[in-house]
């Protein structure tokens, strides 16, 4: 009993640090926020964050998988499965994240921005490429080449509109992937 009070006081600790990390991120820019400020807004000691965090790029990773994971979960697994590429109604998970209200904030730092873009990037990958070659039939190579461009463009993209959904944002959104669609399905015919 008395281990399970430690681990829900450790999720605790953790989740008071990554709350405090992400207010911090509202104020001012990854580079200048300090173990220090995150402690004094956590009303911790520095002690316990370091039994928790061997430093600051070690929160920043855990609530980038936290805000990952959410993101995931919140879409059901057999809509997430579909074909992103041409389905209007299924939104890629870099942008579920970024809209998300209370992550949203890591994508706007622009200190953060290309290691989040990267992450992501990776993080769907093996499943996209995948996807690619058999809806479109394409060579791993050409599926490689093809999620790169549409997820690097559409990031930078998000960027630009301040990953806000909007009509703007909806209107941009549908234009990328009418582009996409049209132009695979056209080297198919």
């Amino acid at each position: 009993m008395e281990k399970k009070r430690e681990d829900r006081r450790s999720k605790y600790t953790r989740m008071i640090i990554k709350d405090s990390f992400l207010n911090l991120l509202k104020e001012k820019s990854y580079d200048k926020i300090s173990v220090s400020q995150i402690c004094k807004n956590s009303e911790i000691t520095r002690t316990t964050f370091y039994l928790h965090y061997s430093n600051l790029d070690d929160v920043l990773l855990e609530t980038l998988e936290e805000a990952l994971e959410i993101s995931k979960i919140s879409m059901n697994f057999e809509k997430s499965s579909t074909n992103i590429f041409i389905d209007n109604d299924v939104i890629p998970l870099c942008q579920r994240t970024a809209t998300n209200p209370k992550y949203n904030v890591l994508f706007l730092d622009p200190i953060l921005s290309d290691y989040i873009a990267k992450r992501l990037y990776a993080y769907e990958k093996k499943e996209r490429i995948k996807q690619l070659q058999e809806v479109f039939k394409l060579t791993k190579f050409e599926a490689e080449k093809i999620y790169t461009f549409v997820f690097f463009g559409s990031f930078a993209v998000n960027k630009s509109l301040e990953w806000i959904k909007n009509d703007n944002w909806d209107k941009t959104q549908n234009l990328i992937k009418d582009f996409i669609k049209y132009g695979l399905l056209k080297k198919n015919l």
